[in-house]
């Protein structure tokens, strides 16, 4: 029989430690990009929900037949588990007949936060002849035919 010497099959510790520092640097940015994403999931959520509560109370007035005079107003609503601080900034514009509303919308705990801000437009309501009362949103309109074809009849 002969010695064969026998070879080692496997790595040296340098190898292995080499390979792991490798393995880290790698995982380091791998977990670095997922908190960066988990950080802008966050803050888009965050600025939806802003953007909702903002469009909400453009719509609130507006069905409302609210005319405001010019000015700022807030108040604090709650979403999706958070207190929100929202600020609606009424101005007069040219057409005298609508108002613009700058509606601003932050964390309620932290009032120098601004999260979105959403600008809309008032028309002024009309009254309607019977005592002057005003004529809201969606009142004294008739209801479309849903079996109407309007394209065709504003065609000719």
């Amino acid at each position: 029989m002969r010695n064969v010497p026998h070879e080692h099959a496997g790595f040296t510790l340098l190898e292995v430690l080499v390979a792991m520092a490798i393995i880290s640097l790698g995982l380091i940015g791998v977990f670095g990009s997922l908190n960066q994403m988990l950080g802008a999931t966050s803050l888009l959520r965050d600025k939806t929900l802003a953007t909702w509560i903002a469009t909400d109370r453009i719509t609130e007035m507006r069905v409302n037949g609210e005319y405001p005079d010019a000015g700022e107003r807030d108040d604090v609503v709650e979403m999706a588990g958070v207190e929100w601080l929202y600020t609606i900034k009424v101005s007069k514009i040219p057409d005298m007949s609508m108002r613009r509303l700058d509606v601003s919308v932050g964390f309620a705990d932290d009032p120098d936060s601004t999260v979105a801000t959403v600008v809309g437009f008032l028309p002024q309501p009309q009254a309607t002849g019977e005592n002057d009362t005003v004529r809201r949103f969606g009142e004294g309109y008739e209801p479309l035919d849903p079996n109407a074809d309007y394209a065709s009849e504003a065609l000719q």
